[in-house]
């Protein structure tokens, strides 16, 4: 008996873990995502923090077709949750990316990358899916290439500075800065380092 129920455990562990793993993908931003991006930008939950205002078609095919060229080193992703596109996600070398009164060493401007993400769908909005987002993109497309991370969300974005601290991310400086509408903006700059595991 107790075989059985141990085999029935490592069953059930085994079929989760591989469930879990399944959940999160990443494809690669083209085209044919433009006009998902478009819906996605033009909706108030997006707008409130990441596209700010609303976006023509055009808009959007002009801010995005320089980073299917890789400029700047930008990588841009979709977000799927199994088969369904729900939020998009990219990366950058912040070398490429200085700032105004930047202030980090020297080491860490060479060796990190910055992330910027949303959900797009509403349907998939306080599932808890954040931190599965952020973990597997990490350990996907961060850490094999850079030892730190950096995330800087706006202050007034509660939701997405929680979800930096669950995962792990610390507080380094606050930054004084201009948004795409040239308003004044309070942003939390995080960093994370990756682990010698």
């Amino acid at each position: 008996m107790p075989v059985y129920i141990n085999s029935t455990v490592t069953f059930w562990t085994h079929f989760l873990s591989e469930e879990l793993m399944e959940k999160i993908q990443f494809a690669s931003l083209n085209e044919s995502h433009f006009t998902l991006i478009h819906q996605w930008f033009n909706k108030p939950h997006v707008q409130a923090f990441y596209s700010l205002r609303s976006w023509t078609y055009d808009e959007v095919c002009k801010k995005l077709m320089p980073n299917l060229q890789g400029e700047k080193g930008m990588k841009c992703f979709i977000i799927y949750h199994g088969k369904h596109p729900v939020g998009y996600i990219q990366s950058y070398p912040i070398k490429g990316h200085p700032w105004e009164d930047q202030d980090l060493s020297d080491e860490v401007v060479q060796e990190a990358a910055g992330i910027d993400l949303f959900i797009g769908e509403e349907g998939y909005l306080g599932k808890g899916l954040g931190c599965e987002i952020i973990n597997r993109f990490l350990a996907e497309c961060i850490w094999p290439f850079y030892r730190y991370c950096l995330a800087d969300p706006d202050v007034q974005n509660e939701a997405s500075v929680r979800l930096f601290h669950k995962c792990g991310f610390i507080e380094y400086k606050q930054i004084l800065s201009k948004d795409a509408l040239k308003r004044n903006v309070t942003l939390q700059l995080f960093i994370k380092e990756k682990l010698n595991i």
